[in-house]
């Protein structure tokens, strides 16, 4: 249809020319077409044809949403000389909107038109965003179509900072701060559009509260922690690795207050305990080869109980109760894979199937629907079923491992694994269907230690302190952990 027209042109041009040719020339304006358009942006192709010199002392093209062309958008594209092709643009349109376009030329007769063509402006479309996770102050990359330069971005109700508009399809966004809920739909906001992304996004959660810090200034390392009903207990280890902590603290969290428990037994370092016994470690400070400590004892309302020693070797074994028995796991000791069951009614053990690892408290643990779960030094989960007397492979851990000695605990279907020596994530792990998603950061220098952590009524307590190398004396802090904190 276009080329029609162009031919008709050129050919009534080719007649007037050859009948007329007293006549000084024919010149013609014509509005060819839309190259380009999108929410406010538009290209037009124009044509200035004639068979003789001109100069044009301002061309270019009109823009209006009425046809009478009232109160135009002037795309001024100025001095021409002579015939041929011109483009002009603007960025100053209303989206979603009818507009008539025509050229214009002034060679000295006044301002002259071409013909009229007719465009709509297009609506600005989502598509996708990423990351779909993260914290305040990261950035995201929003991808669509016919964005605006006035375009805004909301995350709920918080305006977002939005960076860079590229080729009016790609935001890059600031996140904003977290008010309110950690899930928040994402609306972008382009002139009078308002469009929301189905899938919300989700904020990176996990808030922190100091409470009260160990009542002792020590720095305890190779010490051992456990929880036993409402209480938390921790001590043991040595201070410093240069002499033994002897005793054993319990810490309240409704009162928020610590005592001493008063254990009667010997000092040791890498011992192991759970919810109800504490045994093994050694008995002496120093290096290999090392002098254990064989007791074990039982945790009762009133107080410890001594059993009978332990038959095997163990030095910072795992330890685990499931089924009401505990289960003592690897360590650096003698068979390092062997797993042992205590009987609890005899005061006997049995040697179950060895792990198919080897397994040290430097290993993050925790136990879920009475199975067994370790990380191995190769970030591989494993889970013992006692049932069975079996390990299945089930995830793999993507955090830090750090140098070893990570906790885990578990609130309701999920586990949180992390605090790592020198690291201070933190990973949530679903235990329905497997999904790892990483919480904020423990707070505090870089180079903390766990010494222990308990779970309590939805939160996790995690006793955290500097490293030894660290010069000065530093408290040793409990924080409450709030995993869905923001």
């Amino acid at each position: 249809m276009r080329n029609s027209f162009f031919l008709s042109i050129l050919v009534l041009l080719s007649f007037v020319i050859g009948c007329t040719e007293e006549e000084s020339g024919t010149t013609v304006l014509v509005t060819e077409e839309v190259l380009y358009a999108s929410g406010e942006q538009v290209r037009l192709l124009g044509r200035l044809i004639t068979n003789q010199p001109v100069i044009a002392t301002d061309h270019g093209f009109y823009l209006s949403q009425d046809a009478n062309f009232a109160s135009p958008v002037i795309i001024s594209l100025g001095v021409k000389e002579g015939a041929g092709r011109f483009i002009g643009e603007t960025g100053m349109l209303s989206a979603q909107k009818k507009y008539f376009a025509k050229t214009f030329m002034d060679i000295g007769n006044g301002i002259e038109f071409g013909n009229v063509v007719e465009l709509e402006t297009l609506a600005a479309g989502l598509d996708s965003y990423s990351p779909g996770f993260g914290t305040p102050n990261q950035e995201v990359f929003i991808l669509g179509k016919n964005f605006t330069k006035d375009t805004k971005v909301f995350f709920g109700t918080e305006p977002a900072q939005v960076l860079e508009i590229l080729f009016e399809s790609r935001l890059r966004v600031r996140i904003p701060a977290a008010k309110g809920s950690s899930s928040v739909p994402i609306r972008v906001q382009s002139q009078d559009q308002n469009l929301v992304f189905p899938i919300n996004f989700e904020y990176q959660t996990g808030s922190y509260l100091a409470v009260a810090p160990f009542p002792e200034q020590v720095r305890l390392i190779e010490n051992i922690s456990f929880q036993n009903g409402g209480l938390f207990y921790a001590g043991l280890g040595t201070d410093r690795k240069l002499s033994f902590y002897t005793k054993i603290q319990s810490y309240n969290p409704v009162t928020n207050q610590w005592q001493d428990s008063n254990f009667p037994g010997s000092p040791r370092a890498f011992g192991f305990a759970s919810s109800n016994y504490i045994g093994g470690g050694v008995a002496e400070l120093g290096r290999e080869p090392y002098t254990l400590n064989p007791s074990l004892w039982r945790v009762t309302p009133t107080g410890f109980q001594r059993l009978k020693d332990l038959p095997f070797a163990s030095r910072e074994s795992l330890a685990a109760e499931l089924n009401g028995e505990l289960y003592v796991i690897g360590g650096k000791e003698g068979n390092t894979q062997a797993v042992r069951k205590h009987n609890s009614i005899s005061d006997t053990w049995s040697t179950l199937a060895n792990s198919p690892v080897q397994f040290t408290k430097e290993n993050a643990s925790f136990v879920y629907q009475n199975r067994f779960y370790v990380i191995a030094s190769d970030r591989v989960l494993y889970a013992y079923s006692p049932s069975t007397d079996t390990w299945d492979l089930i995830s793999k851990f993507p955090g830090d491992l750090g140098l070893g000695y990570g906790f885990g605990q578990v609130i309701g279907t999920k586990a949180y694994v992390g605090g790592y020596t020198r690291v201070d994530e933190i990973w949530e792990l679903n235990l329905v269907n497997l999904n790892w998603v990483s919480k904020n950061q423990i707070p505090g220098p870089p180079q903390g230690v766990t010494a222990g952590s308990f779970e309590k009524d939805g939160f996790i307590y995690i006793m955290r302190q500097q490293d030894i190398n660290l010069i000065g004396n530093f408290p040793l802090i409990i924080y409450k952990f709030d995993p869905n904190g923001i």
